[in-house]
């Protein structure tokens, strides 16, 4: 190419971003009332308005295009394979790692759509390889403030009051305590009542924002779904359910239901009348303020305190089976799960030392078609009873009942083998005590383990990943939970075991839903099996 086909490129690509950026802001104007789309996502309401703004629409593809098609056109270069003259070359580990990196990168830097999108990706191990699953869970919500004047303009335009009336320290010099991608949080007091609150404030125009990008997202995964079919058609690609657009949608589903701090304050509500009586002495929900809260404006009690990654060790080692126990009941009880379990989101109260639970903008509904199997599952998890977990896996619909066991059992055994749950007679930490099932023997539960949890979930997701799982994403949540909850544990406890800390809760809540006979079924045979392993 010559020098001035190269400088004519440029100076038609410098155009064209220019128009784009003309053509934006114009159309940004002309569509200005964010009153147009609907608040609640559905897809026809937002074509209809967004199709009316092409440019708009042409400048949001160029940025995006911009930064997404050099990644993909790269990626797809360093897959090449000289032998085949295809792109079918594995990454190794470490080049699987620098990609997984590059994309965490893209992701954050095309906003809050796409970061949120990441952490969505980044619990479907079924979707992406390990690397890039554990790359996404560092998305974070760190982001520059916007004015505190844009703030409290929002504030009194959803409580219908000036923000004096009903705050007491913001002002048009208060500087935020926290700033994320949808929206930032003051620390105040309540003019009437004095108490200290926590009002959390959404940026502007995000409706408008994350609706543009959900629409363009949709078209693209239309046509990722039409492409693939035509492929299976022509026998290239081998015959499977299309999940591309249903994943979209539901994706979108829960980051418009975000965008309503009504809807997080009655997510906050709930959890916490389910733990009022489970767990009222060890954890703590802060309470939310009614009058003060509308679709764009979160007042909640303000928790002194600081986060559990950051205390002393005696404080991790004493909390930590809290959390372990409060993710575990989400799970196998309430079926109400908090979507986003990171260390941010785990406190330790000032006041009484309680664990403390924030941020219920995302939470999952547990779609445990039976409670038994699921507590079944988590019970043949921590025992490493593999045929079990692939029973349970079928039963579920996590596996397809056709899926060929011979490939996948040795593979999971595998796993299970370098991190095998010894188990021995001991007077101390009891599986079964004789009082609780008479004639019976005492046992106990997990003794050691070769490999932390974190480990082993690591190399269950490469599975997730070659064998045709479908995880749901509570489960994919349970395990980060764990995860990060092992995390912490192991700052204040090197020795912690996460399956040692989980085992009392899932046995007592087996024990309730199966008696006292099954379970010492069950408890026994599991030990046998590993005793004749070990042996």
């Amino acid at each position: 190419m010559t020098a001035r086909t190269h400088r004519g490129a440029l100076v038609g690509g410098a155009l064209f971003l220019g128009i784009g950026w003309v053509a934006y802001f114009g159309d940004t104007q002309r569509c200005g009332k964010e009153e147009a789309l609907p608040k609640t996502y559905d897809h026809a309401a937002i074509t209809d308005v967004w199709t009316q703004y092409p440019s708009a629409i042409l400048r949001r593809v160029v940025v995006i295009g911009s930064k997404v098609v050099p990644y993909l056109v790269r990626l797809q270069y360093a897959r090449y394979n000289t032998e085949t003259g295809k792109c079918n070359r594995p990454l190794e580990k470490e080049e699987q790692k620098e990609w997984a990196v590059e994309f965490r990168e893209l992701l954050t830097c095309l906003g809050p759509t796409f970061i949120k999108f990441g952490q969505m990706l980044s619990i479907r191990p079924d979707i992406l390889p390990p690397q890039a699953v554990y790359e996404l869970q560092k998305l974070c919500d760190s982001c520059p403030s916007f004015p505190t004047e844009i703030a409290i303009g929002i504030i009194e335009k959803e409580l219908g009051k000036r923000v004096d009336e009903i705050y007491e320290g913001i002002d048009l010099d208060t500087i935020p305590i926290a700033a994320a991608s949808l929206g930032q949080v003051y620390m105040c007091k309540l003019r009437d009542t004095g108490e200290t609150v926590a009002v959390k404030v959404q940026r502007p125009d995000m409706i408008r924002a994350v609706s543009l990008d959900l629409f363009l997202l949709r078209i693209y995964t239309r046509f990722v779904e039409a492409s693939k079919n035509l492929l299976m058609r022509q026998g290239i690609l081998a015959k499977r359910d299309q999940y591309d657009v249903k994943l979209l949608d539901s994706f979108a589903s829960a980051s418009y239901l975000e965008l309503d701090y009504n809807h997080e304050a009655a997510n906050q509500q709930r959890f916490i009348e389910d733990f009022a009586e489970r767990m009222q002495e060890t954890l703590y929900i802060p309470p939310v303020f009614w009058g003060h809260t509308a679709r764009k404006v979160l007042t909640t009690e303000w928790v002194e305190g600081k986060q559990l990654a950051k205390s002393s060790a005696d404080v991790i080692e004493r909390l930590t089976p809290v959390g372990v126990k409060c993710f575990l009941t989400q799970l196998l009880e309430t079926g109400f799960f908090h979507g986003d379990p990171h260390p941010g989101n785990l406190l330790v109260r000032e006041d009484d030392g309680r664990l403390v639970l924030i941020d219920f903008g995302l939470c999952a509904t547990v779609a445990q078609p039976d409670t038994e199997s699921m507590t079944a599952t988590i019970v043949h998890l921590m025992e490493g009873d593999v045929k079990g977990l692939l029973k349970d896996a079928v039963q579920l619909g996590f596996l397809p009942e056709e899926v060929d066991e011979s490939k996948l059992l040795p593979v999971l055994q595998n796993i299970f083998d370098e991190a095998r749950i010894e188990a021995e007679k001991e007077s101390g930490k009891m599986l079964l005590q004789e009082n609780d099932v008479p004639g019976q023997s005492k046992y106990t539960a997990l003794t050691s383990r070769r490999k932390k949890f974190g480990a082993i979930s690591e190399d269950l997701n490469q599975v997730f990943f070659e064998f045709p799982f479908l995880v749901p994403d509570y489960f994919a949540l349970i395990t980060r939970a764990l995860i990060v909850l092992e995390g912490i544990a192991v700052t204040g406890d090197p020795g912690f075991d996460i399956f040692r800390a989980s085992y009392p809760y899932a046995r007592s809540r087996a024990h309730a839903l199966f008696g006292y006979s099954n379970l010492a079924h069950i408890a026994t045979a599991k030990i046998a099996a590993v005793g004749n392993a070990s042996s």
